[in-house]
């Protein structure tokens, strides 16, 4: 569960279909309305501005990588008060923002393809798919493999939920050029406490950062445990979680065997 905004470009980012129906109206919070301003991580900090409708204006994270650090400023567009498109550029002052995504969305209003650019191009687009509950089931994943000319999709992404409206189950399928069959690679499987998932108060973060449990699910992730189908041993990971007194976490502390990662978060 990754809480930095470290992206590739077919890390596509999408939220249920009941929140994409409502993903960009303004937020509305159980906890006295806080709004998430920053994430700060041993290597990453992000900083959030909104607009007055508490939609995300722009989000600028620094990278440090050991003596080096970089900024990645991400700028959501709207058309209509809905999400269209992502701008991104590493010196907002130095550089024009270019376009790193776009979103198209079905009858339902549910968005169902997200396209990531080069130069301008699209390099790579995600197709989502829902289940009759609403919910988002599968995301396929599609590029054009080197030496060819079209798009091909050799992964894909399914998801179980359970009643409370949690991600309960990652799988992650792939298949080889020209085998028609997926594959499963490994299962995540998620646990959670009581908590309002207070990161579904912040309209369209999910489309906007990294599309992972935490930014789909309704409570907060305490387990997670990824098994390779290999038979390769699976590792786990255990969340805890430090809270204000509006009940919005102000730390979560990440732990994976020895190995411990503490990330604070600040609120409007």
């Amino acid at each position: 569960m990754s809480l930095s905004l470290n992206r590739v470009a077919l890390s596509a980012t999408v939220l249920s279909a009941a929140l994409a129906i409502t993903a960009f109206r303004p937020a509305i919070s159980d906890n006295d309305g806080g709004l998430l301003h920053s994430i700060s991580s041993p290597t990453d900090r992000t900083v959030i501005s909104y607009n007055q409708d508490k939609s995300i204006a722009k989000l600028v994270t620094t990278h440090a990588m050991g003596d080096d650090q970089y900024t990645d400023v991400r700028i959501p567009v709207y058309q209509g008060g809905k999400l269209v498109k992502t701008m991104s550029t590493a010196d907002e002052k130095e550089q024009a923002p270019t376009l790193f995504s776009s979103f198209d969305y079905d009858s339902k209003g549910r968005i169902n393809r997200i396209s990531y650019y080069e130069e301008h191009q699209v390099s790579g687009y995600d197709s989502l798919v829902y289940d009759n509950k609403g919910q988002l089931a599968a995301r396929y994943f599609f590029v054009i493999p080197a030496g060819k000319q079209t798009f091909e999709n050799h992964y894909c992404q399914l998801y179980s939920w359970d009643q409370k409206g949690n991600v309960i189950q990652q799988q992650n399928m792939g298949r080889v050029p020209g085998n028609a069959v997926f594959v499963l690679s490994a299962t995540v499987d998620y646990k959670y406490d009581d908590k309002l998932n207070s990161q579904l108060s912040v309209p369209g973060f999910g489309y906007i950062t990294d599309l992972n449990a935490v930014n789909l699910s309704k409570n907060n992730i305490v387990t997670e445990v990824i098994t390779p189908a290999n038979g390769a041993n699976a590792t786990a990971k255990t969340y805890v979680y430090n809270y204000n007194s509006r009940q919005y976490p102000e730390k979560v502390t990440a732990k994976n065997n020895n190995e411990e990662v503490i990330t604070e978060l600040t609120w409007e």
